[in-house]
């Protein structure tokens, strides 16, 4: 080899190492951006539960003042009560109203009082239950106080991220909420209005999408349930 095609090779292995210095990091921390993402998909919220290494372990993080109260008149009685949050129920300072146990033992992500939905008197409750569980799948539930007991009377299957209290912070988590403030709908509800009985709410639909969901809430039972438009998130929104 002589000097002038040894010098080259000098000049390139010493490039190839600056470069290969400079690209190392960059792997590592799209590496690293990658998993911090993956953990903020799958994380529960800090208020709500305590991750540790596996869901059993996850346990209640709230004290007995609860973060969930509601008010209103559930029972129809013409006598507003409180509503609290535990980690296992939903219970009234009334005692004549029977409390609503849960199907998890760590809370509801939210409470909400919907109001008369089905014009009997009484106000309707909804929320979301918080399971032990990786995936952001939830059930949103309406339930109504009839016969001394609460009876679930509506439920649709929604995006965790897609409920009250949520801030989104990816793109796949920003779609409806963006999609309420552009047609003036409150982000922080699930229900987006009701009527004469009839919710309107963003769910998703059976093939996957999202859609405006029509329900029919008369006495106490979702009577009629029928598919609005289907909307798509859009990078344009």
């Amino acid at each position: 080899m002589n000097t002038k095609n040894f010098k080259i090779t000098q000049v390139i292995s010493a490039v190839f190492g600056i470069l290969t210095l400079i690209g190392l990091p960059s792997v590592v921390n799209a590496q690293e951006e990658e998993a911090e993402v993956d953990v903020m998909a799958i994380k529960p919220w800090k208020d709500v539960i305590i991750t540790n290494l596996t869901p059993s372990e996850w346990r209640w993080n709230k004290n007995n003042s609860t973060r969930f109260t509601i008010r209103g008149d559930f029972d129809g009685d013409g006598f507003e009560e409180n509503l609290y949050e535990t980690a296992t129920q939903i219970f009234s300072d009334n005692p004549e109203l029977t409390p609503l146990q849960l199907d998890g033992d760590l809370g509801v992500y939210f409470l909400v009082n919907e109001g008369d939905l089905d014009g009997d008197g009484g106000d309707e409750i909804s929320f979301m239950t918080v399971y032990r569980d990786y995936t952001n799948i939830n059930y949103f539930r309406i339930y109504s106080y009839t016969g001394n007991k609460w009876k679930e009377i509506f439920c649709t299957k929604v995006h965790e991220w897609d409920c009250p209290n949520y801030t989104p912070k990816l793109p796949e988590e920003m779609f409806v909420h963006t999609w309420k403030k552009k047609n003036k709908y409150d982000k922080n509800r699930v229900v987006l209005k009701h009527s004469d009985g009839v919710v309107d709410m963003i769910s998703l639909h059976p093939n996957g999408r999202y859609a405006i969901e029509h329900i029919k809430i008369v006495n106490k039972g979702a009577a009629k349930r029928e598919w609005g438009d289907i909307i798509e998130p859009r990078t344009d929104l």
